[in-house]
């Protein structure tokens, strides 16, 4: 009997069983998703504007659309600060859950964006994929958000909703351009809502 009950077992554990185990843990890796993308609220003698909005173009792709005017050139002579909020329990947004500054703002952007910059400086016909980016107003019919998935940012992070500011700043430390995003870090299994 023994030896039945050990070949049973033995058996079923030999199977090839889907392994369903979906831990419900506040961090790990993710899926990116972009709710909504939009400038910020005031946009007064910027030199880096973003015309910008978020579209859905079916129940699961929302695109990027509108345009970015890049009045000075685009490049490492500016500052980048991201400040990411974070959803609170009782609703409302909580600041300065995880902060970024760095100088070199289009060198340290591609580098975090990765991959994803090759497809949106196509997506917006910008003639260069290297720093600066030249002077002018670059235009896009539709950037699909969720190619920004394939990014250098960190793989583990806290599973949520976070608003996301992105300031760009002159050496004087003005502010030249600044735009907001809504994003949800999602576990690999679950579905955007």
């Amino acid at each position: 009997m023994i030896i039945k009950t050990f070949g049973l077992i033995l058996f079923f554990s030999l199977s090839e069983s889907k392994n369903n185990f979906r831990p419900n843990l506040p961090l790990g890796e993710y899926r990116l998703v972009i709710d909504k993308v939009y400038p910020c609220g005031s946009r007064i003698n910027h030199s880096v504007q973003f015309n910008i909005y978020s579209s859905k173009k079916t129940s699961n792709i929302t695109e990027m659309k509108g345009n970015i005017t890049f009045l000075t050139p685009f490049n490492d002579n500016l500052a980048v600060d991201i400040n990411f909020s974070s959803w609170g329990s009782t609703g409302g947004w909580i600041p300065n859950y995880y902060i970024f500054r760095g100088k070199k703002a289009c060198s340290n952007l591609r580098n975090l964006t990765g991959n994803s910059w090759f497809t949106f400086v196509k997506a917006f016909n910008i003639p260069t994929d290297r720093c600066p980016i030249p002077v002018d107003t670059y235009i896009t019919s539709g950037y699909d958000l969720t190619k920004f998935e394939d990014n250098n940012l960190p793989k583990v992070f806290f599973y949520g909703k976070y608003k996301v500011v992105v300031r760009y700043k002159n050496v004087e430390n003005k502010e030249v351009g600044c735009m907001v995003s809504e994003i949800n870090f999602i576990r690999p299994w679950e579905t955007p809502i």
